[in-house]
C-alpha cells in the first residue's frame, strides 16, 4: 500500500506501507519503480525489520530522479533485471546498506527465492539475503549512476551495485567507513552475500563472466565520477569486473589510515592504465597495476 503526498525529512513522498513480513525480513513488489525528480519514495520499516527487499517484475527499468529512503534501520535492496539508472539529482537517505541490482532473484540461504523475472515461482524466507542469481540476463540491462549530488550511506555501512555492467557517469558514491562494491555477471551465475557486521561484501563465482565496470565523465559535467569511503575510520572499495575504465579526472578516495582496505579486483585490465600497445592478458602488467593501486591506497587516493 502507498500513501501519496506525505512530507518526510522536507521532501514531498510517496511512502510504501505493508508489504510480507517473514522474520526480519520485509518483502515489496512492483509492476514498475521509479522515483520522480524533485520527490521521494520512503519505505516503512516496521519494528523488528532488519532487511526490505523490494523487486520490479514488469519490463520496464527502474529511473531513480529522486530521493529513495528508509523509515528506520534497515538495509534496503531493489532489485530489477531491465535496469537500474540514478538521475544527477538522484539521492538516499537509509540507516542501513543498500543494494541496486539486475539480478533476476535473490536467494534465502539453500530454499529460498525472492525472484524478480518469475515472482509466481518464489519462496519466501526468514532467512537473512544469502546471494543474488542470475538465470536470465536483460539485453542492455545495466545500473547507471549519475547522482551528482552522490548516493550515499552512513559510517560504517555499505553501498553495492551489482549488475550486468555498471556505470558511473560522472557519479558520485560515498560511504564513510563503509564498503563501496561494484561488479556483476555477463552469464549465468550465483553472487554471494558477506557479513561483516554492518558491512555487506562479495564472492564472486569463479569461472563465470564478469561485466564491465566504468568510471567516466559525462559530456554534461566538468567532472568525473568519484567513489568514497574517506573518513576517521577504516574503509573499502571492491571493483569485480572483466574490464575496468577509470577515466576523465575519475577517482577512488579512501582516509589515510592503517585500516584502509583500498582494493581493486580485476579479471581483465584496467584500460585506462595502460597503452593501447599493453591492453592485453599479460600477468606481469596485471601486477604492475596492483602494485600502483596499493600504494596509491596508502596515499588515500587513487584518480586517473
Amino acid at each position: 500500500m502507498v500513501t501519496p503526498n506525505v512530507e518526510e525529512r522536507g521532501v514531498m513522498s510517496d511512502r510504501v506501507n505493508g508489504g510480507a513480513i517473514r522474520g526480519a525480513n520485509l518483502f515489496h513488489s512492483f509492476q514498475e519503480f521509479n522515483v520522480r525528480e524533485g520527490s521521494g519514495i520512503y519505505f516503512s520499516n516496521p519494528q523488528g525489520i532488519e532487511n526490505i527487499l523490494s523487486r520490479v517484475t514488469g519490463a520496464n527499468r527502474s529511473e531513480i530522479l529522486g530521493r529513495l529512503g528508509v523509515l528506520g534501520n534497515a538495509n534496503l535492496f531493489l532489485i530489477n533485471p531491465n535496469g537500474i539508472v540514478f538521475g544527477q539529482n538522484a539521492s538516499l537517505d537509509v540507516e542501513g546498506s543498500f543494494v541496486a541490482t539486475t539480478a533476476n532473484a535473490i536467494r534465502l540461504g539453500e530454499t529460498g527465492l525472492f525472484s524478480a523475472s518469475e515472482p509466481a515461482s518464489g519462496n519466501l524466507l526468514s532467512i537473512n539475503p544469502s546471494a543474488l542469481f542470475y538465470n536470465v540476463l536483460a539485453k542492455e540491462a545495466a545500473i547507471v549512476n549519475r547522482s551528482q549530488e552522490g548516493l550515499s550511506v552512513r559510517d560504517g555501512r555499505s553501498l553495492l551495485l551489482v549488475g550486468g555492467k555498471v556505470n558511473l557517469e560522472s557519479g558520485v558514491i560515498k560511504a564513510p567507513s563503509g564498503r563501496v562494491e561494484l561488479g556483476g555477471l555477463d552469464a549465468p551465475g550465483t553472487v554471494a552475500f558477506n557479513k561483516d557486521g554492518n558491512n555487506l561484501g562479495l564472492s564472486f563465482p569463479e569461472g563465470v563472466g564478469r561485466a564491465d565496470v566504468l568510471l567516466t565523465k559525462s559530456s554534461s559535467s566538468s567532472n568525473g565520477s568519484e567513489v568514497s569511503v574517506r573518513a576517521g575510520g577504516n574503509g573499502s572499495i571492491a571493483i569485480n569486473a572483466r574490464n575496468v575504465e577509470i577515466s576523465g579526472g575519475s577517482s577512488l578516495r579512501g582516509g589515510i589510515g592503517e585500516g584502509l582496505d583500498l582494493l581493486v579486483l580485476l579479471r581483465g585490465i584496467l584500460h585506462s592504465m595502460l597503452p593501447e600497445q599493453s591492453r592485453s592478458n599479460n600477468k606481469e602488467v596485471l601486477l604492475k597495476i596492483v602494485l600502483v593501486l596499493e600504494l596509491q591506497a596508502k596515499r588515500g587516493i587513487f584518480s586517473l
